[in-house]
């Protein structure tokens, strides 16, 4: 029988023990069923479901890539590497302490921020502190606060299923960065308008961001 819990090792290790040593993606996305010479197991696809489902495991060129995204962050990187060359070849330091002063306020910003007072309301932030850690996220550049929010309340809610939207079962790549680099999966959209996000949109610096 599958797993009937979300618990991730329980799932990892059913998917180990029916030979699944390649990323999977559910049956149900239409555009990867059309295509052929597919492999199918027996792996749960819904830690929810008490039900498994046949996975279809695909290849990297199938997988629907936002090219956008690539490039911007192909870019960035470079930037950075180049940015790194000229500081080295001219010996100046003040711009390493106020690129590490940026990294830490945008560190800040995820952390103390989005994730554990917007995400997970750990804690209460008058307007000051929230305008501050507002800032640093934007700094950060991973998306506005409210698209941050939901895609992390949704990942706890439906942890290491398809509606995950970092779903590690897909692989390390994906669940650190490769996400943000593909479409999401329709599961995590559907389960996405049934997270509970008013207390958010109720935040005036949240609204003045996504403006």
């Amino acid at each position: 029988m599958p797993p009937s819990t979300k618990n991730h090792l329980e799932l990892r290790e059913y998917a180990n023990s029916h030979g699944t040593d390649v990323s999977p993606v559910n049956r149900h996305d239409k555009k990867l069923v059309k295509s052929e010479g597919r492999k199918t197991g027996d792996v749960q696809s819904n830690a929810l479901d008490k039900r498994s489902s046949p996975f279809i495991y695909v290849k990297y060129g199938d997988w629907s890539v936002v090219w956008r995204n690539v490039i911007i962050f192909t870019i960035l990187h470079l930037l950075y590497f180049y940015a790194v060359y000229l500081l080295l070849k001219e010996g100046r330091y003040k711009p390493w302490l106020l690129g590490w002063w940026f990294a830490l306020w945008g560190g800040m910003g995820i952390t103390a921020g989005a994730h554990r007072l917007w995400s997970h309301k750990s804690y209460k932030a008058r307007l000051p502190l929230r305008i501050f850690l507002m800032l640093g996220q934007c700094i950060a550049g991973q998306n506005d606060l409210y698209t941050w929010c939901r895609d992390h309340r949704v990942h706890h809610k439906f942890s290491e299923t398809d509606a995950d939207p970092h779903n590690s079962l897909r692989g390390y790549f994906f669940a650190h960065m490769g996400w943000l680099l593909m479409k999401k999966h329709p599961d995590v959209m559907t389960k996405g308008k049934q997270v509970e996000l008013h207390d958010l949109l109720a935040d005036p610096v949240i609204r003045f961001q996504r403006k």
